[in-house]
This record gives structure tokens, C-alpha cells and sequence, in this order.
């Protein structure tokens, strides 16, 4: 049953007009991201994650490669966690996170982190309160959730009661 999950912002991408943002692979990390990735993996060592779910688009790769150094946890790449595309509503990205979710809680993990993107993030925080959470003090550059690997923590306190804790922002 799952007790904790950490959702991770990928880190800083570099902008570059010529690389779209929300098509596989979209842009990679800067350098500023791969620190932060560092930090963010400092972080995460000891909170006892057992399962790492990253999505495919290279910024949230290249922050898990750092991730999976330094935790010693595999990768498990899954488009459910990808960012929002571009004939896509909100409403069909909510529906593969909640989809996700169901299946987080059905597995033998209790602590898992998901390395994605600004609106899939948005879509578990605003899916596991029943749309209850307020992100109106957490609008961050492109009117994300979290800063670039920002790390929101859901604890899983009984069936019903979750605590929401944005833990983690990188210096």
C-alpha cells in the first residue's frame, strides 16, 4: 500500500524554439538543471523510495539518470507520466494519472517517486485531494505547481486523509 509518494519537477530545460517543448523529446537539461537534479537526489536518499516512474521526454530522463545514481534504483519509463501534449486536454492527462494512481495503490510499493512535468504534477496533486488542495501560494515559472525539481510529498496518512507538503525546492 502506498504510504508516501514524492512527485519530482524535472529540472531546468534548456529553451530553444527549434526544439518543441510538449513533443517526445523536447528539450534537454541545462546545466543549472543537472544541479538541481543533484540536489533534488540528495534529497530524496534518505526518504526510502523502493520505485522511481519517469517520464520518457529527456529533461525528466536526464533527472533521473542523476536520481538513479545516486539511489541505486532502476528507472521505470512510462508515457503515463509525460508531459501534457499538444492536442491534449487537461482533463485526458488527469485521467492517466488517476488511472496511475489506482495502480500506485494496488502494488507491493509504499514509497514511489514520479519524475515529470508541471501538468501531470498539477493533475495527481489536484486528483489525490479531490481537487480540495489549494496551489494559489505554489505558481512557479510557466504557471507550474513546483519550481524545477521541486518535490511535492503526499503522505498517505489512512484510506482517506493526505498530507500535501511541497518539501523540496533546489537553491
Amino acid at each position: 500500500m502506498l504510504t508516501d509518494l514524492y512527485l519530482v519537477r524535472h529540472g531546468q530545460p534548456a529553451h530553444k524554439p527549434a526544439i518543441a517543448y510538449n513533443v517526445p523529446p523536447g528539450p534537454d537539461l541545462t546545466e543549472r538543471g543537472r544541479a538541481e537534479a543533484a540536489e533534488a537526489a540528495t534529497f530524496l536518499a534518505e526518504k526510502g523510495v523502493t520505485q522511481l516512474l519517469v517520464s520518457p521526454f529527456a529533461r525528466a530522463a536526464q533527472t533521473a539518470e542523476v536520481l538513479v545514481e545516486r539511489l541505486g534504483l532502476a528507472a521505470t519509463f512510462t508515457s503515463v507520466v509525460q508531459e501534457h501534449g499538444p492536442s491534449e486536454s487537461f482533463a485526458q492527462v488527469r485521467a492517466r494519472i488517476a488511472e496511475l494512481l489506482v495502480a500506485l495503490d494496488d502494488s507491493a510499493h509504499s514509497r514511489v517517486a514520479i519524475v515529470a512535468h508541471g501538468s501531470p504534477i498539477r493533475a495527481a496533486l489536484l486528483e489525490l485531494s479531490k481537487d480540495k488542495i489549494d496551489l494559489s501560494q505554489h505558481v512557479y515559472q510557466g504557471g507550474n505547481a513546483a519550481p524545477t525539481c521541486g518535490i511535492w510529498h503526499v503522505q498517505f496518512l489512512d484510506r482517506h486523509t493526505r498530507r500535501f507538503t511541497l518539501v523540496f525546492k533546489p537553491a
